[in-house]
């Protein structure tokens, strides 16, 4: 009959750590630099107005954002829109979400026209909730 030992030359598992956090690096470097294309709003910088109220926005919409710069020009998402292509991408994105809302985030500087052609496109598009992105006197994008 054989009894057997525990000996000292067996192997115990090790758990190496190194190739766990090249894989974590890796993760957190890919949704750094797809963030700006998946929120919207972050992928173009603007200098939106200043205001000193506070908002406490609880969205239970899906929310479509349009971005009008300093010269005026207007995009939605990364793609630069006319007046004609905006009211067609906002009734396609009506029909697919009935209930929709639009936030406007316009530089500071960016001319007036264009704020109201953007209202004009959502109007004839049936969106009724439409909503200007401002921050705060602190610094804080509301």
């Amino acid at each position: 009959m054989f009894i057997f030992k525990e000996s000292d030359c067996e192997e115990r598992p090790e758990l190496i750590v190194v190739p766990m956090v090249d894989v974590m690096l890796f993760l957190l470097a890919f949704f750094v630099l797809i963030a700006g294309s998946i929120i919207p709003g972050l992928s173009m910088k603007t200098n939106p107005p200043e205001t000193v109220q506070k908002s406490s926005l609880k969205v239970k919409r899906k929310v479509v954002t349009v971005v009008i710069r300093r010269d005026g020009t207007i995009y939605y998402g990364k793609d630069r829109v006319d007046f004609d292509t905006l009211v067609r991408l906002f009734k396609s994105v009506k029909k697919q979400t009935p209930n929709i809302s639009l936030v406007v985030d316009a530089d500071k500087g960016a001319p007036v026209q264009s704020l109201v052609n953007v209202m004009d496109a959502a109007q004839k598009a049936g969106i009724n909730s439409v909503g200007l992105l401002a921050k705060e006197k602190n610094g804080n994008s509301r």
